[in-house]
């Protein structure tokens, strides 16, 4: 934590001056790196945390909002964590769980639901994140592709949809994106010198286009698609079969249509320098 980031924290979130700090990082005998800023405006009060079991104390009473922690992005009452992160541990389970419920599954895969798919599913990947309020996820966001060109997928859960949250975190990571480089965060086995038995690596990328294939009839995320300033690349259009099975070969094939949506770098930033 530096000087700069805790004003630039209480700027942006209208904190008081005469706030009251507070630490809570558990051990003290060191100098230690705060990693978490948490604030309760009925006691105008911040505590600082450090590491994961403090913070998830204070993420889960409604008294206190998370102001600050390495690699959170903040859009109003929603909270973006990368999918590697600890703070976004329950994300597959919890995504699983929703879709299950909401019965998309053949919906958002395009194959057949059976149990054993849902032990392939994994969206803690690099690139992906879990997106939260409140201490509880609301979905998650993530991007495909090969770092130049990459595929936004959004899975918003059921009972916070039409919410505007989709709209408003893709717009906020387009802009990341484009400006400042998204992190990509993974693991990988340690073969130098274990243990640990794995370790975290992470660099910014660059992208330099966002492309979007989504299905004719999927409404709602050709809007949202436009609203962030994709435009659909008439060019492309396509077919294709929305899954083959072997006991499904006599049957009439299935087909689904699909368009295809386009930003690139350097139209965003045009776009944004004519604001």
């Amino acid at each position: 934590m530096t000087m700069e980031i805790l004003e630039r924290v209480l700027k942006e979130n209208n904190v008081p001056h005469d706030v009251h700090f507070m630490s809570d990082s558990g051990w003290e005998c060191d100098p230690t790196e705060m990693d978490g800023v948490f604030y309760s405006r009925q006691n105008n009060t911040i505590v600082f945390t450090q590491g994961s079991c403090s913070d998830r104390e204070y993420e889960q009473s409604e008294e206190w909002e998370i102001l600050y922690a390495p690699e959170l992005i903040k859009i109003g009452n929603l909270e973006i964590y990368p999918a590697s992160d600890v703070k976004s541990y329950r994300l597959n389970d919890e995504f699983k769980r929703e879709l299950k419920e909401a019965g998309e599954f053949e919906k958002y895969y395009g194959i057949p639901e059976t149990e054993d798919k849902y032990d392939e599913i994994d969206v803690r990947r690099p690139l992906f994140y879990g997106i939260k309020s409140e201490g509880k996820y609301v979905g998650y966001i993530g991007f495909n592709g090969d770092d130049n060109v990459l595929e936004p997928e959004i899975y918003i859960f059921r009972q916070y949809r039409n919410k505007g949250y989709g709209t408003g975190v893709l717009k906020r990571l387009i802009d990341i994106a484009f400006n400042e480089g998204l992190l990509k965060k993974w693991r990988e086995e340690n073969t130098e010198n274990p243990p640990p038995l794995f370790v975290f690596k992470k660099k910014i990328i660059h992208p330099s286009e966002l492309v979007s294939t989504i299905r004719v009839e999927n409404d709602y995320s050709r809007k949202m698609m436009l609203k962030c300033g994709f435009h659909e690349n008439k060019e492309v259009a396509a077919e294709f079969l929305l899954f083959i099975d072997e006991k499904d070969r006599e049957s009439e094939p299935a087909f689904v249509r699909v368009s295809e949506f386009k930003l690139s770098k350097d139209e965003y930033l045009e776009g944004q320098n004519k604001k």
